[in-house]
């Protein structure tokens, strides 16, 4: 009887070995993905109400950004727009291409840059250059990013017999948005968020700076006024 008592203890222990082995590999075949989330978001209504935005339109303005974080700019502003065109489809967005586009066929580039460089030593927008971005660009409100910091890193290897199973990969994302009128050169909205990603995951790819920004920016923009009637 022990025997028997033993042999079957045996077998249901290497029933339950090849189960789990079963279900690693299907983990690892299908890339198998746990997400984690962790927001913080503040913002402040100012003068923005909830159908100016439908009313008047908004552009993208060149994003500021932390040193050594230069060249995000442009996929910051790219996230952002393409996020709130998602999540907005009444509101007639600009992305930051055509606004600049708009602003160099209108002979307003030195201007336009005169500006930028005074907003990231004084954080204000000159109003009468703001207004002529306004004018070629058709739209009332301008979107104002800045990107604080990001950073990526992976670790917390899981292994099982010897097989490596699954890793964390885990990102950062702090950013702020100011939504200025350019009719009376004011911020209408503002508001921060920093974000938090990790995801258990099988297969060997990071989290990416685009993945990362348009979560920061649907948090965001979740808290625009109007943002729930569309």
């Amino acid at each position: 009887m022990t025997y028997l008592a033993d042999k079957h203890i045996a077998s249901a222990a290497r029933i339950r070995l090849i189960i789990g082995l079963c279900l690693i590999l299907t983990a690892v075949t299908h890339g198998c993905t746990l997400r984690q989330i962790d927001d913080h978001t503040e913002h402040t209504a100012i003068s923005l109400g909830p159908d100016d935005l439908e009313k008047h339109g908004i552009g993208f303005l060149t994003p500021s950004a932390a040193t050594t974080h230069e060249a995000d700019k442009q996929a910051l502003a790219m996230a952002f727009s393409s996020k709130l065109q998602e999540m907005r489809p009444s509101v007639r967005v600009v992305p930051l291409p055509t606004v600049l586009s708009a602003v160099n066929a209108a002979d307003l580039d030195e201007q336009y840059k005169q500006m930028y460089r005074d907003y990231l030593e004084t954080s204000i927008l000159e109003g009468s250059i703001l207004r002529k971005i306004s004018d070629v660009s058709d739209v009332r409100y301008f979107a104002q990013l800045s990107l604080s910091s990001f950073r990526q890193q992976k670790r917390g290897r899981f292994s099982f017999l010897g097989l490596r199973i699954s890793h964390t990969e885990e990102a950062n994302l702090r950013a702020f948005v100011q939504v200025w009128d350019a009719w009376n050169a004011k911020v209408a909205w503002e508001g921060l968020t920093e974000l938090n990603y990790a995801y258990e995951t099988t297969a060997e790819k990071p989290v990416t700076f685009s993945d990362v920004a348009q979560l920061a920016a649907e948090y965001l923009f979740a808290k625009l006024p109007g943002a729930e009637e569309d």
